[in-house]
């Protein structure tokens, strides 16, 4: 490294401290090329930049700078990972697909952000990404099939991707009608195709008990 941060001694022996050797080791290695590759030390930028470039170093990273008072602790290690997770998700959508589905995203957290504010219960960070899951999912059924914009997706589509795993179509349909609801609002399609789906819930045989314990003819 050109410059040895001030805080390396004390980053390095937390890390022993803390974590496996081996694993102790390859984050002291990865940490030196992430400072080599920014031409920084400071704490905020590092971590910023090992969201996008290296998502593991962001908690060793996180709770290094938090236990030293280096860097002030973001709103939840929670948070910051699952930033990392968002992101992961989101650079797995084909470039021509991709904006609308970043697009997504930010709406998600912006509706969590004002339940919170308004003290309604928000999102959980779990749901955001089983929503984005599935939108990744699709994107790439999409492509499979020739398709290069959201706008030319139709109902059948939609429809075949739903059928791929008929025990999961309730989930997948939620984030499928969310993330349409979203793409038609912003101008990204012009009509909803998810609008027409629906996902009926198996009707099995119940049966009915009196209060006395026999059941009803």
């Amino acid at each position: 490294m050109p410059a040895v941060p001030s805080w390396w001694d004390a980053f390095t022996t937390h890390l022993l401290m803390h974590r496996h050797p081996f694993y102790a080791g390859d984050i002291v290695t990865h940490t030196a090329r992430l400072i080599l590759d920014t031409h920084t030390t400071d704490p905020r930028t590092l971590l910023d930049h090992a969201l996008h470039s290296n998502p593991r170093l962001v908690r060793p990273l996180t709770d290094f700078f938090h236990a030293h008072h280096l860097h002030d602790a973001p709103k939840a290690v929670e948070e910051t990972t699952a930033a990392a997770r968002r992101e992961r998700r989101i650079e797995a959508v084909p470039a021509p697909l991709r904006p609308a589905v970043r697009g997504f995203a930010q709406t998600l957290l912006a509706q969590r952000e004002r339940a919170a504010a308004l003290g309604l219960r928000p999102n959980q960070l779990k749901t955001i990404e089983i929503r984005l899951d599935t939108v990744r999912d699709l994107s790439l059924h999409a492509t499979g099939r020739g398709h290069q914009t959201w706008a030319s997706l139709t109902t059948s589509d939609l429809e075949a991707f739903l059928a791929r795993n008929p025990a999961r179509r309730a989930s997948w349909l939620a984030g499928v009608r969310q993330f349409f609801a979203h793409a038609q609002r912003t101008g990204a399609v012009q009509h909803n195709p998810a609008a027409p789906l629906d996902a009926p819930q198996p009707r099995g045989f119940r049966t009915c008990f009196r209060s006395d314990g026999q059941r009803n003819p």
